[in-house]
């Protein structure tokens, strides 16, 4: 696998399960993380689960509607 380091990963559904054990492997990878979720809550716990990662955002968006999706877009 290539190097993720200094790498942005950006994950959608990150405050749980699969999005979050992936946040987590990135994170160890060194990758840069944009975590989205709606749970601001879970992407609290999968922030602070981050922290060996050199930069981590966090984004409240629904990815089923569009217009969230559009208007947080980077």
């Amino acid at each position: 696998m290539q190097s993720l380091r200094d790498k942005v990963v950006v994950i959608t559904g990150a405050a749980s399960g699969i999005g979050r054990a992936l946040a987590v492997a990135m994170a160890a990878e060194g990758a840069k993380l944009a975590l989205v979720d709606q749970d601001v809550a879970g992407l609290a716990e999968t922030r602070a689960e981050c922290a060996s990662a050199p930069a981590v955002e966090t984004l409240r968006v629904d990815v089923a509607r569009r217009e969230e999706v559009e208007r947080r877009a980077w």
